[in-house]
Order: structure tokens, then C-alpha cells, then sequence
């Protein structure tokens, strides 16, 4: 036989079991549905937790640390979690509705993991509210009020924080992304801190100066404001009173010094006492049980002389970030007396 009719033999007999063998893929079953030969079950997708907070530097020291400290005390069922912070120097929620209506460029988004936990957040510069919204699959969004203006009802009355949620509603990727709220900080007294403030005249020595420069009298309305209109609307998650376990450290020996770089911003001491707050409000924690961070490496110190060797951190300076953290816990909306008033 020739290789000609070889060939031909060998087509046909190849269509023919082409037309006796069931079609590849999908077929019809007896009642006409379309059923499928093999399913194949979906990739379980990594349990990763992210959060977005659209904030001011307030925000930056806060979530500046968040990827150590998870790291170092675990971070449970979840593979990773993701920080993100979009920031604007002092920006309030009047300012935040601004650029959203503006669509304005002008923020920096930083973004850190607890997958790289020895790195310092990375900046993203020129990015809108929109950008950083559809930037991830945000499961936490977290909102706050800027120092200058959170003593005041109107903040937690008028149409701002209603208008910045109906935003994020309608930019966000993940439909079932829930909001948090962020309680900062209260301003220095000391004036030399205050004094680091570049303009005249200076609108925290003005702020203070109507509390009569108490910290504590200036914390009371911010508290109570939060307590009333935040706490009491069930869709929020979470409030980290990160504001309260920074003043409860204050109550310690420390002075104004070792905690407020500034007129306003964290040392880096405050930095972790911020991120372990944040830590336990992310984790669901309604108590620490112990402090396993030892040292803040060189690479995240911001307030620190000698950024060139890490910064060890004392037991009692654990002592007092776990007793400050647990008190906000326990009490977010009232400042707890320490037990560490003697320095060691």
C-alpha cells in the first residue's frame, strides 16, 4: 500500500473516533442542560488583612511601625497584613472633602507589609483619595479628625464625614470594606517643642492656650466627642484611641520631651506605643499580654539622634508601652493614672 493511501486511511479512521467519542469540555445531558465534565475548585485566596487610613502625619507615626510590631507578635490566622496611609500635612476631613472634590493630586500614599517587617513604609507621591482608594482590595478604611479641629463638635456634625464615606463607597474595589475611626494625639505645652513650629503665629501655642495649656483639658473635649458620635455608630469596626495610650504615658515620669519630637509628631518611642495600639485594634485584642519588641531598628528611627545603630528599648520602657496600650483598652475614652511615676 502506498504511503498516499497510508495516510488517507489514517484520517479517517481518526474522524471517526472523533464522531464516536463524547466532545471535549461541555456537553448536554438527557434533559438538554448544559452540565460540565470536570470542575475545577477556585485557588483559596492567602487571608490577608488591609488597611487604608486617610489621615495626616498623625496617621504616618501611628502606622509608621504597624509591620514590625505585627510581625514580632504574630499576626494569628492571617498570612499578611497591609498598611496603607494616605497622607497631607495636617489635613482635616474639611480638607480631605476639598481634594476629593477636587480630585487633587497633592497626597502621598505610604505602604508598608508585614511580609518585608525589617522595612520602613514606602511613599507613592502625587496620588489622589481615588488613586489610593482603588490602589488594593481594602478591607479596613479608617478615618480621622486633624488635631486642630477634633475638640470641635461641628467636626462630628456637619456633612464632611458623611461625604468623604459616600466616597469611599463609591471608589472602593472591595464591596464589603468596613471604616474604622483614629483618636491622634493631643499637642505639646513645652515651648521649646512648640517653638519648632516654622510659621508665626502658631496656631498650637493658640490652640493650648485656650485649655490653658493642659493636655488633659484639651484631651476631655476630643474624647467625649469621639465617645458621642463615633463610638455610637455601629459601622465602625474599630476606634484605635491611640491619643489615649500616648497620654497615658504621659502620666509616667517621661516628660513631654521623650514622647512629642515636636509641636505635634511622635518620638520614636511614641511611635511604638501608636503601633501597638493599632496592633491590638487589628487583632481584636482587648488586652496585651506581654511586649516581645526589644529594639526598633536603625532603619525605622525618626526622632533618634544616632540613626546609625538600632535603639534598644528598656524594661520599663516595655513596661510602660504595654501598661499605657492596655489602659486605652480598657478605658479609650479617659486617661489612667501610671503606676511607673519614679524613673528607674
Amino acid at each position: 500500500m502506498s504511503g498516499k493511501r497510508v495516510y488517507c486511511l489514517f484520517l479517517a479512521l481518526l474522524m471517526l473516533a472523533c464522531f464516536l467519542l463524547p466532545a471535549c469540555g461541555n456537553t448536554k445531558s438527557d434533559e438538554g442542560n448544559e452540565t460540565t465534565l470536570q470542575e475545577t475548585e477556585p485557588a483559596q485566596e492567602a487571608k490577608v488583612m488591609k488597611i487604608l487610613t486617610l489621615g495626616s502625619s498623625s496617621s504616618v507615626d501611628s502606622n509608621h511601625m504597624i509591620n514590625l510590631v505585627a510581625a514580632t507578635e504574630g499576626i494569628g490566622e492571617y498570612e499578611e497584613i497591609v498598611i496603607g496611609t494616605l497622607y497631607y500635612s495636617g489635613c482635616s476631613l474639611e480638607r480631605h472633602v476639598k481634594f476629593l472634590t477636587e480630585n487633587s493630586s497633592k497626597y502621598t500614599l505610604y505602604l508598608s507589609s508585614t511580609a518585608t517587617p525589617d522595612q520602613p513604609p514606602k511613599t507613592m507621591d502625587n496620588i489622589t483619595m481615588q488613586d489610593a482608594l482603588r490602589f488594593d482590595y481594602w478591607d479596613i478604611i479608617v478615618l480621622q479628625e486633624s488635631n486642630g479641629k477634633s475638640d470641635l463638635e461641628d467636626s462630628y456634625t456637619n456633612n464632611n464625614i458623611p461625604t468623604i464615606r459616600d466616597y469611599v463607597n463609591t471608589h472602593k474595589l472591595n464591596p464589603l470594606a468596613q471604616f474604622a475611626w483614629h483618636f491622634t494625639g493631643v499637642p505639646a505645652t513645652d515651648p521649646d517643642l512648640l517653638s519648632t513650629y516654622p510659621q508665626t503665629p502658631n496656631p498650637y501655642v493658640e490652640q493650648m492656650s485656650k485649655y490653658n495649656n493642659d493636655r488633659k483639658a484639651y484631651f476631655a473635649p476630643r474624647a467625649a466627642n469621639i465617645e458621642k458620635y463615633i463610638a455610637t455608630d455601629e459601622s465602625y469596626k474599630f476606634i484605635v484611641c491611640s491619643g489615649t495610650a500616648t497620654m497615658n504615658a504621659s502620666t509616667t515620669y517621661l516628660v513631654e520631651k521623650d514622647l512629642l519630637r515636636d509641636y505635634t509628631h511622635a518620638t520614636d518611642l511614641s511611635r511604638v506605643i501608636l503601633s501597638y495600639t493599632w496592633y491590638a485594634n487589628l487583632m481584636g485584642l482587648d488586652k496585651l499580654e506581654a511586649i516581645h519588641l526589644n529594639t526598633i531598628p536603625k532603619a525605622f528611627l525618626k526622632s533618634t539622634q544616632n540613626k546609625l545603630v538600632d535603639r534598644p528599648l528598656t524594661d520599663m520602657e516595655k513596661a510602660i508601652i504595654l501598661e499605657s496600650v492596655n489602659n486605652a483598652l480598657a478605658n479609650p475614652y479617659k486617661i489612667t493614672q501610671s503606676q511607673y511615676t519614679v524613673a528607674p
